[in-house]
């Protein structure tokens, strides 16, 4: 890996892998040995202040290590931010710590070095993400592939994909997008990749989903009763379940919020759908609740079928974290 600094780094650079991580040094080696090598590319491990050897293991595989000082955020977005602040490459590949790069998609990352023109907009590039559940030894106990996008909202590599309309952790981007967008914002624990893609299409660019395998994402298995709890509850499990209230906070603050719901409405239908059942119930009063089965109905044949759920326990997070969001720089140094 190349250890000069960022400023003499910008000549030779084509692509900065940014891993974001707390307390996966378990997870870290089979991820670093999955990413592309080569004096053109760049590997920064940002560490959100790890119990473990998390730190020690991304330095032996030859990261860059940045640690968050102590006190700031642990957010996702926090270590994104800092590993696009110091990445100096053309393209920066997102993952996190848990994660893993498949095959398929570093062959594509060849095609797109060797690329000319892509389509009009590109600003990235995303696939398939595949969740592989594990118990409490650490063992594979289900697998569930396109998590993030659905297989239809895919297109076919040779033609780079098709548009997305919203991307999850791993992802790739032109660093100039993500800049000329603002970055991703580090005062926010949640919905950081929609927040930074909203901001993305609204600067005119687009992410392309195409359909091949990206990468594995190694997570505990959650029952259905935990999955309710992690969605509806403030905090469960050390998560504090604020995000999607301190995006609407920040965007609102910023002026641009009516561009954030165009680009994720779901949670306002939801809410439409609620706030107007008492003036539907005088004009008809089954009408509220056949408006809110349509709404359920409609979000489960287009999304998937528990996503009414997920997006009123959205409604439930944006109460919750109006109120506490902080914009910060964050403080990070060197390892």
């Amino acid at each position: 890996m190349v250890n000069k600094e960022t400023g003499s780094k910008q000549n030779k650079i084509w692509l900065s892998v940014v891993v974001i991580g707390r307390n996966e040094a378990e997870r870290l080696p089979a991820l670093f040995s999955s990413l592309p090598p080569g004096d053109d590319i760049q590997w920064i491990y940002v560490d959100s202040r790890s119990d473990d050897q998390s730190v020690q293991v991304a330095l032996e595989h030859g990261a860059e290590v940045y640690l968050v000082e102590q006190g700031s955020v642990y957010a996702p977005g926090t270590g994104r931010y800092i590993g696009t602040k110091e990445a100096a490459g053309r393209w920066i590949l997102y993952l996190d710590g848990d994660m893993v790069l498949r095959g398929e998609f570093r062959q594509f990352l060849e095609r797109l070095k060797k690329a000319g023109e892509l389509p009009a907009r590109t600003a990235g590039f995303v696939g398939r993400t595949c969740n592989r559940y594990l118990d409490d030894r650490g063992r594979v106990v289900a697998v569930r592939d396109c998590v993030t996008l659905a297989q239809r909202e895919m297109g076919a590599v040779e033609k780079w994909g098709k548009p997305a309309g919203y991307h999850g952790g791993a992802v790739l981007y032109l660093r100039d997008c993500v800049l000329r967008a603002g970055s991703w914002n580090p005062a926010v624990y949640q919905l950081e990749e929609i927040d930074l893609y909203s901001r993305i299409r609204s600067a005119g660019g687009q992410v392309r989903a195409v359909d091949l395998p990206m990468a594995d994402h190694y997570t505990p298995y959650l029952t259905a009763a935990e999955k309710i709890k992690l969605n509806f509850l403030p905090r469960w499990r050390g998560k504090k379940l604020y995000g999607a209230g301190q995006v609407v906070a920040a965007r609102a603050g910023e002026g641009t919020l009516l561009r954030f719901i165009g680009s994720y409405p779901y949670p306002f239908i939801v809410f439409s759908g609620l706030v107007t059942a008492p003036l539907f119930y005088l004009v008809w009063p089954p009408l509220p609740l056949l408006t809110n089965a349509a709404i359920a109905a409609w979000l489960g044949l287009t999304r998937k079928w528990y996503y009414y759920l997920v997006y009123l326990g959205n409604l439930l997070q944006i109460a919750r974290g109006l109120r506490r969001y902080r914009p910060f720089t964050p403080k990070y140094r060197k390892i």
